[in-house]
């Protein structure tokens, strides 16, 4: 019955994360209350700074053992010998009943089959350094309200300064950021991979009596049975440092698991792959963080249909998806009663504001819903913002 209600909130998850809205805003008119512009208080004006902050990647530091892996298969007509030799790979464990299946440090072996004619040489060395890098790459880029430094240009000045290409030192990653003039460098290790194979159930499922309970058995076996194979799950450390101060803005352990799958025999390919997607599960756990802390923001360029209709100059460079949401605020000027000191006020505006399936590349289309006095008081001009993006890792994990 568990695996029946994690399906169940897969499902609500899934339903949530949908498209946006179908809309046709050159069918919608401009009316006298679209026109209408915002006025900005001097002392307000800064918030109208789009500026992206410069982020750099560095690559990360492999602390797990899983090392080179070499393979080599040379068949024959009727009869073909295999030789696998392991370089170490950490934590790979077999289930109980599948003794001998794992690798644990250096080891080879050798077995004969029947096979075709068939010789081929393959050789797999994961990066995994890489894997976590382009993973913390591809999530900066998903938040969207930051500009990623060049990984070529920032290997280039590591490499000048003879700097290692992993950089675990948030000291060392200062000198590398200012080197590279950026505002925030991540950098980090990869701590442990390991992978453990679990069996698939096989065993007949009991007849209860009720059509019902059978159908929950059934379904819940079949769930189950989508977690068997290698399981993947990797450990990780993220670390965000702001490199004027040198402070360390994120420090997060990180966790992420994958099934890779697959037979009893131990497939290095197969480990590696699914190691580098549980890297991109992993890292999904600092996306809340980064969309609080770097959500880009825009402003309403043009109002339509009485204000139901806005086009924001945020589009898919921004990151941007079909079925977002933004929020919009408004500003105002606050003087103290006793110092006379004026400050900028700023204030969510309590609409709900929908990117739709229009979007372009620097701009979007979104659809705008709320009581009249609260959509009184969005206008062009309007500084809006993406919602606080959520991670998509914790439901993969509840599997």
């Amino acid at each position: 019955m568990r695996k029946l209600f994690l399906f169940a909130l897969a499902a609500a998850v899934a339903g949530c994360t949908g498209g946006g809205p179908k809309v046709d805003p050159m069918s919608a008119q401009v009316t006298a209350a679209d026109a209408e512009m915002v006025v900005i208080p001097d002392v307000c004006k800064s918030f109208y700074k789009f500026d992206k902050p410069r982020v750099a990647v560095a690559q990360f530091l492999n602390n797990t053992s899983y090392g080179k892996m070499t393979a080599a298969n040379t068949s024959f007509a009727g009869k073909s010998s295999t030789k696998k030799t392991s370089a170490g790979v950490a934590g790979v464990v077999a289930a109980p009943g599948a003794a001998g299946i794992g690798y644990v440090g250096a080891s080879k072996t050798d077995t004969t089959s029947s096979g075709q004619v068939d010789t081929y040489m393959r050789e797999v060395a994961p990066k995994i350094g890489e894997y976590a890098q382009s993973a913390t790459e591809n999530i900066v880029a998903n938040v969207g309200g930051m500009a990623i430094f060049d990984r070529s240009s920032l290997e280039s000045i590591l490499s000048e300064q003879k700097f290692q290409m992993a950089i675990a030192d948030p000291a060392t990653a200062v000198r590398a950021g200012k080197l590279a003039g950026v505002q925030y460098i991540f950098a980090g290790t990869v701590d442990s991979i390991n992978a453990k194979y679990v069996a698939p159930d096989n065993s007949k499922t009991a007849d209860t009596g009720n059509a019902w309970a059978n159908l929950a058995l059934a379904v819940g076996k079949a769930a189950a049975n989508t977690q068997t194979g290698w399981i993947v799950n990797v450990e990780m450390t993220v670390k965000m440092i702001e490199v004027e101060t040198g402070q360390v803005i994120i420090n997060n352990k990180v966790k992420g698991r994958e099934v890779a799958g697959g037979g009893q025999g131990l497939n290095p390919e197969l480990i590696a792959e699914a190691a580098k997607k549980a890297m991109g599960e992993a890292i999904e756990d600092i996306k809340p963080t980064l969309s609080q802390r770097f959500s880009p923001k825009g402003y309403i360029k043009q109002m339509r249909g009485n204000k139901t209709l806005a086009l924001v100059n945020m589009g898919s460079d921004a990151g941007v998806n079909s079925g977002e949401k933004l929020e919009a605020f408004e500003f105002i000027e606050v003087a103290d009663p006793f110092s006379g000191q004026k400050s900028c006020n700023m204030a969510k505006i309590p609409v709900d504001i929908v990117i739709s399936d229009q979007i372009a590349a620097d701009q979007a289309w979104a659809k705008i819903d709320g009581k009249p006095e609260a959509l009184a008081r969005v206008k062009t001009g309007s500084i809006i913002k993406r919602q606080k993006l959520e991670g998509q890792g914790m439901l993969k994990k509840m599997f």
